[in-house]
């Protein structure tokens, strides 16, 4: 690596621009001796410790480890980062206690970021019962629908089908969604309900745009039922999808969960069509707040597979939606009943 010379940088304020992350990573490497364990102990990539301490000694410009096939040891540079860089992470440990301290438990505002169907159908109808429980969070729910008009404030929290994200994020698979071809009764009763795929490309469609993540997990028929039928309306909204098939506008694939929150839907009797995964995504510093921590807890909640059946990883028919919440809500009961 090619050593920058440093010496006419002393008005540049150099020390402004170093990023805590970095100096973090450095003291993790330096306390195991190996990129490995350290990527390991901190949740992240072996590559992301590469490159940060790339940057660290760039901006340094010095080298703060030789490396060879056991690892990696300090250089006498490294030495004096470490030591400078324990004190750092000292004072900001006392920062955060005594920040964490006026937190008050709990005030503040969280921001959500959620798919404009999951956050009206799913989440906004279970809001009051958090805040009721909650009454000093405020929640800052972004669907990304207004580019123009964005939301203040950092996300918090984010709930997302890509499967690419920043290596450094915290990305847990909170639900399966799992789609299925619906209709309103009124529909059917005026043009009849299809028996096949093939059937179905002859009816009006309704599609979403954005059903393009996890591509693996689609069922192949549906691109042939897209590229057959005639698509009669075509939306980037999940609600105004789930609209126009609720009142008859035509055949559209959205998740099995529908059945609950509209049970005058139907839901076709054809093989299921996709079982993407759900992510629930944030910055690993991010519930040291208690607030979102308290958010965070919720939204598990909310899509907890053992209440909700129609998230678990297996697909399970509507019409066994009531008997296994009931069933599971059995078992949560007697769990609880003093033995």
């Amino acid at each position: 690596m090619v050593m920058r010379d440093t010496a006419n940088d002393e008005d540049d304020g150099l020390w402004r621009k170093l990023d805590w992350n970095d100096v973090r990573t450095f003291l993790a490497v330096a306390e195991t001796g190996s990129l490995n364990a350290a990527a390991r102990n901190l949740g992240i990539t072996q590559p992301t410790i590469s490159r940060r301490m790339e940057d660290l000694e760039y901006r340094l410009g010095a080298r703060l480890f030789s490396r060879s096939s056991r690892g990696v040891a300090l250089t006498d540079a490294g030495v004096l980062v470490r030591d400078l860089a324990a004190n750092m992470a000292k004072f900001g440990d006392a920062i955060v206690r005594d920040v964490a301290s006026h937190d008050k438990g709990g005030t503040g505002r969280v921001r959500v970021a959620a798919p404009d169907g999951l956050a009206t159908v799913v989440l906004a109808p279970r809001l009051a019962e958090f805040q009721r429980a909650n009454p000093e969070i405020e929640i800052s729910l972004d669907c990304g629908l207004w580019l123009d008009a964005p939301l203040e404030g950092e996300t918090h929290l984010s709930l997302e089908f890509n499967e690419n994200y920043a290596p450094d994020l915290v990305s847990i698979p909170i639900a399966t969604i799992h789609y299925a071809f619906f209709a309103s009764r009124d529909y059917l009763d005026l043009y009849g309900e299809p028996k096949t795929a093939s059937e179905v490309a002859q009816h009006r469609i309704v599609r979403h745009v954005s059903h393009r993540e996890q591509l693996s997990t689609w069922n192949p028929k549906l691109q042939g039922v897209n590229a057959l039928a005639g698509t009669h309306l075509i939306t980037n909204s999940s609600v105004a999808m789930f609209e126009a098939i609720k009142h008859g506008a035509g055949i559209g694939v959205m998740p099995t969960f529908v059945a609950h929150y509209a049970p005058d839907l139907v839901m076709l009797d054809l093989e299921p069509m996709a079982h993407p995964l759900l992510f629930l995504r944030h910055e690993p510093a991010a519930v040291r707040k208690s607030r979102v921590q308290r958010v965070k807890d919720w939204l598990l909640g909310v899509f907890e597979p053992a209440q909700q059946p129609w998230y678990q990883t297996e697909y399970v028919h509507p019409k066994d939606f009531r008997r296994l919440a009931a069933d599971s809500g059995s078992a949560s009961a007697k769990a609880r009943a003093p033995h």
